[in-house]
């Protein structure tokens, strides 16, 4: 009788262990998805203030940020002189507002990541 109160008691515990995991919101992060493609920003006229060149698994990945006349600032971001990448920022200070990603090389920046968000190097750049 005893055995069976303790096994009916682990299993109202867990039960409601179990019950209290599954009725937590899921955080669901990632990339927002636009077919048609985001704006890319207009950087006619600017001059980059900074450049990074890096070797990132194979790719020659430069960095080049500009200053907005807005007061923000954006990176265009290549690899293999191939531009697969924006990162946009309304002010100056971290982190990034988003990160528009090209994803197959046709122009169309349709993916779009938040600055907590991990991205890779899309394969058409290496090719």
């Amino acid at each position: 009788m005893i055995q069976n109160l303790k096994r009916i008691r682990i299993w109202a515990t867990l039960f409601l262990i179990l019950s209290g995991i599954l009725a937590l919101p899921v955080v669901s992060r990632g990339q927002e998805l636009n077919n048609e493609g985001w704006a890319i920003p207009d950087l006619k006229g600017l001059i980059p203030y900074s450049m990074q060149v890096t070797l990132v698994d194979g790719v020659e990945k430069i960095i080049q940020k500009f200053y907005t006349p807005e007061g923000g600032h954006v990176a265009r971001i290549s690899g293999n002189s191939k531009i697969f990448a924006y990162a946009v920022d309304s002010d100056r200070d971290p982190p990034i507002d988003y990160l528009l990603v090209d994803p197959d090389g046709l122009g169309k920046f349709s993916q779009k990541f938040k600055s907590e968000d991990s991205y890779k190097i899309p394969d058409w750049v290496s090719r």
